[in-house]
């Protein structure tokens, strides 16, 4: 758990937004999956439901996907940066 915590605490206050928003949305969709249940015809879940489920499931997805994209990208530029650096200094 204290490795958890730790962790927690290097992500900037974007990731933590992104992350925040990433896991309420897909709550938000599993709920409507779930009240689309109960709505009549009970025990079917029309197709608008699952329609909107599937967007919100690639909204999610976009806002950790692009997230993490770009911070590989950013890491492997930096790297690449130091490296030339490194090799001009030498």
């Amino acid at each position: 758990m204290k490795h958890l915590k730790q962790e927690f605490d290097k992500l900037t206050f974007k990731e933590v937004i992104i992350y925040t928003l990433a896991v309420v949305t897909m709550l938000a969709g599993l709920t409507l999956l779930f009240i689309g249940l109960f709505i009549p015809p009970e025990g079917e879940i029309h197709g608008s439901v699952l329609t909107a489920f599937g967007s919100v499931c690639i909204f999610v997805a976009s806002l950790l996907g692009i997230s993490l994209h770009y911070a590989n990208e950013l890491d492997k530029f930096k790297n690449d940066v130091q490296e030339r650096l490194d090799e001009f200094i030498k």
